[in-house]
């Protein structure tokens, strides 16, 4: 993958020039529905955290109240501040661009920044241009309905990058803190079926959030860069597949050591987020992210190094076998101590409940099945390079000629 938002991000004179729109330029019910579900996904994770926190708070847990709760306002609140930062570079119209939006909308966009719901604004951006385009295809308006399909396109760019950021800062981290408090308060014993049920609501949501960002992260991320070749569906599946599985082995064995020794997985979690931010540092310095804005560059590496707790994103176009298997590798390395961990100093009472062994399984098979998607993706389906690519090509090549 290659980072499609840095120019929006980061400097303030560039403008997207989006390419691969579909000749007719036409929203489809799809696009409709993806936006719809896009924003009904988010605030029902939102809705079942903020529930499980208040639960918390309820039944006198503070501990975990006040853990919940950051773990939905921090995420939230970079979140906003990127979302803030687009708005003032999009279009190089800053201070017009972010004004304008502010006047029309008044108290209901002060209530969305308040309230942390960023993604939203944006999910309802993108939808008011795609009705707007299939408005002006009904009246048989060519001219408005390329361009609001455009400005369509445009505004899901943007949004992108929040995806990922709500994908890995929020859903992932919120997931490996309740599944620990859950084999932590059942490893003492502790049963309470009503809160039980609340933390599976809010796990659900969040695996459901996450799933459906990546799925349409990684479909667009291709639709946006200029002289690149779409993602087939099949090659969105096998994408799709390849980093829910991973991610899901690799929360599941954070999980299982956090619920242990809560103090020792975070700083473990730290000097890999640390060192991963150093590998960024080092392995994209030439890139010039952020205009030589050396601040901008530092939030934007230590942002990613959370990301690469979880999953490889790449940062640029190159090759990346050795990066994919250096990153892979070290995973692989953690989630088996992790694993280890769990075995060995998991409590008798949670060695006897029905889900410690499917989690020792599903822990190690989710990631090596993982990474076969990843290898049938890029075998096959990468847009590129792959099989199904390369038997076009020659297929048109041989028509032409």
């Amino acid at each position: 993958m290659t980072v499609i938002y840095q120019s929006k991000m980061c400097e303030p004179e560039a403008i997207d020039q989006v390419d691969r729109l579909p000749s007719r330029d036409r929203v489809t019910d799809l696009d409709i529905a993806g936006f719809v579900i896009s924003i009904v996904s988010h605030l029902v994770d939102l809705v079942f955290d903020l529930n499980l926190a208040y639960r918390y708070y309820h039944n006198n847990e503070i501990p975990y109240f006040c853990t919940t709760l950051g773990f939905i306002l921090i995420p939230a609140i970079v979140n906003t501040a990127f979302s803030i930062r687009m708005y003032y570079l999009d279009q190089g119209k800053a201070n017009r661009s972010l004004t304008n939006r502010l006047s029309k909308r008044g108290f209901c966009c002060l209530l969305i920044l308040v309230f942390q719901l960023a993604p939203v604004l944006r999910y309802f951006d993108a939808l008011q241009y795609a009705l707007k385009s299939r408005k002006a295809q009904k009246n048989k308006n060519i001219e408005d309905q390329r361009k609001y399909y455009k400005l369509m396109v445009q505004e899901d760019s943007d949004v992108a990058l929040l995806r990922v950021l709500e994908c890995f800062l929020e859903a992932a981290p919120q997931q490996i803190l309740q599944l620990s408090i859950i084999f932590h308060t059942h490893g003492q014993g502790i049963s309470n079926t009503f809160t039980f049920i609340h933390q599976l609501l809010s796990i659900g949501s969040s695996f459901v959030s996450m799933a459906w960002s990546m799925a349409s992260y990684q479909r667009l991320l291709r639709v946006s860069l200029t002289n690149k070749n779409n993602i087939t569906w099949a090659g969105t599946i096998m994408q799709f597949m390849w980093h829910f599985l991973v991610t899901v082995s690799r929360i599941m064995c954070i999980s299982v050591v956090a619920s242990i020794y809560p103090e020792y997985t975070v700083l473990a979690l730290f000097i890999h987020w640390m060192f991963m931010v150093i590998w960024l540092l080092y392995s994209t310095h030439d890139l010039n992210f952020c205009n030589n804005n050396r601040i901008y560059d530092f939030l934007f590496y230590t942002i990613f190094g959370t990301v690469y707790i979880f999953t490889h994103v790449s940062l640029s176009d190159g090759r990346t076998f050795w990066k994919y298997v250096f990153f892979y590798l070290t995973l692989c390395v953690e989630n088996i101590i992790c694993m280890i961990v769990w075995i060995v100093k998991a409590d008798d009472t949670v060695k006897e409940t029905l889900y410690y062994l499917p989690i020792v399984y599903i822990n190690f098979i989710s990631f090596f099945v993982g990474i076969l998607f990843m290898i049938i993706y890029y075998k096959i389906f990468h847009p590129s390079t792959g099989y199904v690519s390369r038997l076009t090509r020659a297929a048109q090549h041989a028509l032409t000629t």
